[in-house]
């Protein structure tokens, strides 16, 4: 009968409970603060016209960008030609006379002398040399109203920006009584104005170690978000902030300027402005659901040498969107346990695979304490 065998082949080592792991990230963790907040033009001027006429060109597209002194409209301008050749006329026959009354008054004062005229007369001279002067003068003012008529004659824009449309068109007859011929709105940098209450004033106060109201404006930086989620490229900067509490909200004016070379924001436009301290605040932060909380406090599981799971004891700040932010007991660039928590014991071997679902990034929201 044959021998059995004693014992047999080595029993299969159990497979390490796996966990998902991330790297702790350090991002900015500055408190912010949201207001809303409505687009408008820095400047904004209506064109109209300063002398009558019929609109003879209309060198423009509507909507489109114009410079500084591009010509609008241009009027019919042969009666204001006619009126400075008229004035002009005036001018000459008026300095003729001062050069008659000029030369009568000189030989007059000649013949004084020799008392071969009286004083009566020489007086009377030179009246009528005074009185040529106010009428040069007089002459040469209306010649400086027709040229300035006949300047208006060309309507320019006054500055830089984006011309809407035009409420009048070729051949029709305009004057000053006709209202705005069109509105040009300068886009570029562009101006939101938003409301901050009196207790986020004193906050934000208290937070730049009561900072004046300058200061303040120095020591915050206003992002926007726009209508549909995105924030808006261009950072702003503060350039007003009103001096009186409106009594009946409680709030105070802010404006802020930012660049707008692609003309992203409108005038009229309602935009979300966050406001952050210009100084960042970099802290560790890790998601939400990766700390927790036993008797002694918030705790996180992370990843030591040999992948060994380890208790850390942290002390959060502010929560940031889906993250808290680590005020102690992280550096920045742990590995950071976010899944498989059952399977994580300190102490204990654990095989690392990639958080699923997790995607590090930077914290957007704003602060919740």
């Amino acid at each position: 009968m044959a021998a059995l065998a004693i014992g047999g082949p080595a029993l299969a080592q159990a497979p390490l409970p796996a966990v998902g792991v991330m790297p702790v990230l350090i991002e900015d963790a500055s408190p912010s603060s949201e207001f809303v907040g409505r687009v408008e033009a820095v400047n904004a001027v209506d064109i109209r016209a300063r002398v009558e006429g019929f609109i003879e060109a209309r060198p423009f597209a509507e909507g489109q960008e114009v410079r500084e002194w591009q010509e609008l409209f241009i009027l019919e301008d042969g009666a204001y030609e006619a009126a400075l050749s008229a004035a002009r006329a005036s001018l000459a026959g008026a300095q003729a006379a001062l050069r008659d009354a000029e030369g009568r008054l000189q030989r007059n004062q000649e013949l004084r002398r020799t008392q071969a005229v009286s004083q009566a007369a020489l007086e009377e001279i030179q009246a009528a040399r005074d009185t040529a002067q106010a009428n040069v003068m007089a002459a040469e003012a209306s010649v400086r109203r027709a040229d300035l008529n006949l300047g208006y004659t060309t309507i320019r824009a006054p500055i830089v920006g984006r011309i809407g449309a035009a409420a009048f068109a070729v051949g029709s007859f305009v004057g000053p009584a006709s209202g705005a011929l069109a509105r040009v709105v300068q886009v570029d940098p562009i101006r939101v104005v938003f409301s901050v209450s009196d207790r986020a004033i004193l906050d934000f106060r208290s937070a730049a170690g009561d900072a004046s109201k300058e200061e303040l404006a120095k020591g915050f930086i206003p992002t926007l978000r726009l209508s549909n989620g995105r924030d808006y490229p261009g950072k702003g900067e503060i350039e007003f902030a009103g001096n009186e509490i409106d009594p009946t909200t409680g709030t105070l004016p802010v404006r802020a300027r930012f660049p707008n070379p692609d003309a992203l924001l409108v005038p009229g436009q309602f935009v979300t402005v966050v406001v952050r301290p210009s100084d960042p605040r970099r802290r560790p932060v890790v998601p939400v659901g990766a700390v927790q909380l036993d008797r002694e406090g918030r705790f996180v599981l992370i990843l030591e040498e040999g992948d060994k799971v380890a208790l850390r004891r942290i002390r959060t700040g502010p929560q940031i969107g889906q993250n808290w932010t680590v005020e102690d007991g992280l550096q920045g660039g742990e590995r950071l346990i976010v899944q498989g928590f059952r399977n994580a014991r300190p102490g204990a071997q654990v095989s690392v695979i990639p958080a699923q679902g997790i995607v590090p990034g930077p914290s957007t929201g704003a602060a919740v304490r």
